[in-house]
């Protein structure tokens, strides 16, 4: 080893210095990441590493990050897919590094997108101009924020308490162009984040900002900062979240809020308020040219969608599909503000006009680029808003993901680590290194610390109807009822269809309510943070979820005592992306069921799996609802996925058999 190396296993190891910390437990896998993680930063070298729940991942990329950060002098970028695991990188995970590292050592910062934090200058001019910007209702909702703007420590909306109107934020908020170095001083929330982050060795952001700023970069040599490198957690969500990252897209609601900054004809509110009535009367003929483009979108994707399969995301494979009726007017429009930009004399008006200009030009681009096509190797649909007044999204994105970011992500002179829970696929790392372009990365798959023969039971249902039979939908009730009396509650449900579900929870409210056991149903009165708080709360409670629920979902101890996989989750192919992978594979004559779609169910299954698990003092059972894990030929790549455990094959007439992992 090293010197470097030596250190961090130091660190981890039976003796080291987290073995001091109260409450740490020695993991040999943990210590085993930590190496390899050292290993590759000190050599520039990528590395993915799949480590299962209760290594300690976070802890094992960390502190190794922090120690070369430091010895070399870069900047660590950390980028993780849910909120959560950023809070508790900064709130937990930086705490332990600082108790063993030394309070000096660890310079660490959140960021997030420039919009999300509140800039003190844009606010005053904005207090200072709200007879003609803001109705009765949006001032009041101003004050509360000038208010909170002197309590807030960081800025962040999302501590701001309530929502505010987006014609409100979108005037404080942070705005490149508006919001500078140059125009505001150090009360500003997002420069005092841009220095914090100018200090920081660590710079924990989500992977949508990080592929957001990376598209944005101009220099070969840096992902993000100077001479930086990045951790990619949750690397399981990154082909679908940078392919939206590096993307272009451009919506309604964005032109219409570039208009209605200039004027809003039914609020009689905007920065033309004093210009002339022709000047305004050109945003109202503007906004209705705007609606019945997007309405002319909306009809005519709507035309290509089958009754049978409908869809909020409709692919566009031809340029110009509809007549582009607004880029002369957004032109128009355009060329008239910065008339009167250079007529008004106050700054503040001269900023949020240009801002407003620049955001008719990149819309302009942005819808011409679209209609046109020009991408060969993008793919191109529409995202519909629910009802005629939803919002209508113009996207495009790389059709493959591993050809637009593989260079870029894994090029010379910085290491990227990526880890997650679930990477494998039939035990070998190949399926995502494909996906993400990193082929020949090197790969590591960690045990797992659990003893998951000791801790937990495998059920699977022999009997029940194959999920696309027509008995499947009648039977799965009961099915889902006669498990969840093995276990008495506690039992977090997983569905794919949210149809199924409701029918599914409809027909089983009486049986709850005679055994007493709440039923918390997804999509069903709460939001997601309460309905798992509340199952989290009601030890016997159950809880049916949908995709949301397959990952993410941390609920150690009684309360989650039992998994209940309704059916395996294969994708339906409606989203224009997938749609397009399909074809690709299709096109070179592969099998995209072998290459794709199955790898990716078994990817998400796993993550179900993992829901059950979450401590060494977990126990409990996973109970699969769908018969074909044993009777089609593909089964065997789910069931070799998960870790070895006790099976016991349940049959239709109540009677079960425990059997080895080998007889499947």
């Amino acid at each position: 080893m090293t010197p470097f190396v030596q250190t961090v296993d130091n660190i981890f190891s039976e003796s080291g210095g987290l073995s001091k910390l109260k409450e740490f437990e020695y993991r040999s896998q943990q210590r085993q990441m930590a190496i390899a993680v050292a290993g590759a930063l000190e050599s520039q070298r990528h590395l993915i590493v799949e480590a299962p729940t209760g290594v300690g991942k976070s802890l094992a990329y960390l502190i190794p990050a922090i120690l070369y950060a430091r010895k070399e002098k870069r900047k660590a970028v950390i980028s993780t897919h849910t909120k959560n695991l950023q809070e508790q990188l900064f709130r937990k995970d930086v705490k332990i590094a600082r108790g063993v590292l030394g309070e000096k050592e660890v310079h660490a910062v959140v960021l997030k997108g420039r919009r999300n934090y509140l800039c003190t200058t844009r606010l005053a001019r904005a207090m200072a101009s709200t007879g003609s910007l803001f109705n009765d209702d949006e001032q009041e909702q101003l004050r509360r924020i000038f208010e909170w703007s002197h309590e807030t420590p960081d800025g962040d909306m999302e501590n701001l308490g309530f929502t505010p109107a987006s014609s409100v934020w979108d005037m404080v908020c942070s705005e490149k162009g508006i919001c500078g170095s140059t125009v505001c001083d150090a009360t500003c929330f997002f420069q005092r984040t841009k220095e914090k982050v100018r200090a920081a060795n660590v710079v924990i952001m989500n992977h949508a900002l990080f592929f957001t700023l990376m598209a944005l970069q101009d220099s070969d040599e840096d992902f993000i900062f100077p001479n930086d490198f990045v951790i990619f957690d949750e690397a399981h969500t990154l082909e679908s979240v940078a392919g939206i990252g590096i993307g272009k897209n451009i919506s309604r609601y964005q032109i219409l809020s570039a208009i209605h900054k200039l004027w809003n004809g039914k609020t009689k509110k905007g920065l033309f308020t004093k210009q002339k009535k022709a000047v305004r009367a050109l945003c109202e003929e503007t906004e209705e040219k705007v609606l019945d483009f997007f309405d002319t979108i909306r009809t005519a994707a709507q035309t290509q969608v089958e009754s049978s399969s409908p869809s909020n995301e409709v692919r566009i494979r031809r340029p110009y599909f509809v007549q582009d009726t607004i880029t002369n007017a957004l032109i128009h429009l355009e060329k008239e503000a910065e008339k009167v930009q250079a007529t008004v004399k106050q700054e503040f008006a001269q900023n949020e006009i240009a801002a407003a200009r620049r955001a008719l030009w990149e819309a302009q681009v942005l819808v011409g680029e679209f209609l046109e096509q020009p991408e060969f190797d993008f793919t191109y649909w529409v995202e519909l808003g629910s009802g005629r007044s939803g919002n209508i999204t113009l996207c495009a994105s790389p059709s493959n993901i591993a050809e637009a970011i593989g260079p870029k992500i894994f090029r010379n002179g910085a290491s990227v680590i990526m880890t997650s829970a679930t990477l494998a696929v039939n035990n070998s790392l190949d399926y995502f290194q494909r996906r993400i372009g990193g082929v020949g990365v090197s790969g590591t798959i960690l045990d797992s610390p659990f003893s998951h023969h000791a801790q937990m039971k495998l059920c699977i249902a022999r009997d029940i109807p194959e999920p696309d039979t027509d008995g499947f939908a009648d039977s799965l009730p009961q099915w889902i009822m006669r498990s969840i009396d093995r276990s008495g509650g506690k039992a977090l449900v997983l569905f794919t269809s949210t149809v199924l579900m409701r029918s599914v929870a409809k027909q089983l409210e009486a049986e709850f309510d005679d055994r007493g056991i709440a039923l918390l149903v997804q999509g069903v009165g709460k939001q997601r943070h309460d309905l798992l708080q509340e199952f989290k709360r009601d030890i016997h409670s159950v809880l049916f979820g949908l995709d949301s629920f397959w990952q993410g979902v941390d609920v150690p101890g009684q309360a989650l005592e039992h998994v209940i996989i309704t059916r395996l989750p294969f994708a339906v192919p409606n989203h224009p992306l997938i749609e397009a992978k399909l074809e690709a594979i299709t096109r070179r004559a592969g099998n995209s069921f072998m290459e794709y779609t199955l790898p990716e169910a078994v990817l998400k299954f796993r993550q179900g799996f993992g829901r059950l698990l979450r401590s060494t003092s977990d126990r409990g059972m996973v109970t699969i609802l769908d018969s074909r894990v044993l009777k089609k030929r593909y089964g065997s790549v789910f069931l070799s996925s998960i870790p070895k455990c006790p099976v016991e094959i349940l049959t239709r007439n109540g009677e079960s058999a425990i059997v080895q992992n080998d007889e499947w």
